[in-house]
């Protein structure tokens, strides 16, 4: 069952986004290279993709909506897949990733165009595709304020919703810098990573259950306990992410699995792995964690000691008990919330902790 409601909605997002990205780039023709970095924005939208932002909002939505085929939800829902989507943009800036979902990351791509239109100019190529990135980052996030602002709903429920974005914004942004300061240090307390990660990745997740539950004019119980259950699903889905960056398949993720070590990224695997390590695991580990050299004997080495000290159990473990605190959360919505659309949310959640990509 909730596979079906999960593919229909996906349906619905997809066509609304696909109505969304058409009617930007039909206002721009006329303007050739703006026509085409509008379409190179719709196709990275389309490379990929979960959509499990804008489904949490929306079954949200639901789960204490009282028409349960009120429609209206799933334009605005696309404001936290916009979102989602512009962070990842200046991620892979900020990481120097080529790849992204099996295809080339959006700046690289505007890479290739500057190496094709301008190669007889002094253009410096590289430069053009990051400047392009950079902009492509905040043009999406421009259309996920226009996707939150420009509802059918009253116009205090939507500036409600609107200022729950905006603080998810923050916290995402906030979330990154403390990320980035973490790459200068071996150290990392776990404290610290669930911080940087309520901000980096929960934010989004909480912030769609709490827009939900507010766009169907929820009560405050409902949607802050909403709120927990979509921080909590969010804080587990970074955990897997986690480990699917370093033990994934790449033929399944679409992009390397190397990365986060290389990158030096104080994930909560590398966090309890030098937490646990003897002297002279821990030694080892400072020579490949943060190391862009590193090949692929090394990456291997590194792994094993996160294996041998226990940290990829112990963050397994981690993933399964936040997945069943968060559904618990469920269980304190007052007044309760529709039983089906109970069950599509543990199914949402379950899925960030079950896949494999």
């Amino acid at each position: 069952m909730f596979l079906a409601h999960y593919s229909s909605l996906l349906r619905k997002i997809d066509r609304a986004l696909h109505t969304f990205m058409d009617n930007h780039i039909e206002a721009v023709k006329g303007s050739p290279f703006l026509e085409y970095y509008y379409k190179k924005i719709n196709d990275f939208l389309f490379t990929g993709g979960k959509r499990i932002r804008p489904i949490l909002l929306t079954d949200s939505f639901l789960s204490i909506a009282s028409h349960k085929d009120d429609e209206r939800i799933i334009p605005t829902s696309l404001s936290l897949e916009l979102l989602h989507n512009a962070s990842l943009i200046h991620d892979d800036i900020m990481d120097k990733a080529d790849i992204r979902r099996g295809e080339k990351t959006f700046h690289i791509s505007l890479q290739d165009y500057a190496n094709e239109k301008y190669s007889n100019t002094n253009t410096n190529t590289d430069d053009f595709g990051i400047s392009m990135g950079i902009l492509g980052g905040d043009f999406t996030y421009n259309l996920a304020y226009k996707a939150i602002n420009t509802t059918d709903f009253p116009p205090e429920v939507t500036l409600k919703a609107a200022i729950e974005f905006n603080d998810g914004f923050f916290q995402i942004v906030q979330g990154v810098i403390i990320e980035t300061e973490f790459m200068g240090r071996f150290t990392v307390t776990e404290d610290e990573y669930y911080t940087m990660i309520k901000g980096k990745t929960a934010a989004l997740f909480e912030k769609a259950a709490r827009i939900g539950a507010i766009f169907a004019e929820g009560t405050e119980s409902q949607i802050n306990a909403l709120g927990k259950f979509g921080l909590t699903a969010g804080v587990a889905f970074q955990i897997v992410d986690d480990i699917i960056g370093t033990f994934g398949n790449p033929k399944k993720t679409g992009k390397p699995v190397d990365s986060d070590l290389k990158e030096g990224k104080k994930t909560i695997l590398t966090i309890k792995a030098i937490e646990e390590a003897d002297e002279k695991q821990r030694k080892t580990l400072s020579k490949i964690v943060g190391n862009q050299a590193a090949n692929n004997a090394e990456i291997n080495e590194a792994r094993d000691i996160i294996k041998e000290t226990g940290a990829l159990d112990y963050s397994r473990n981690k993933a399964n008990s936040l997945y069943q605190q968060c559904i618990a959360f469920l269980d304190e919505v007052e007044p309760k919330i529709d039983e089906k659309y109970k069950s599509h949310l543990t199914e949402i959640a379950k899925l960030g902790v079950k896949r494999e990509k």
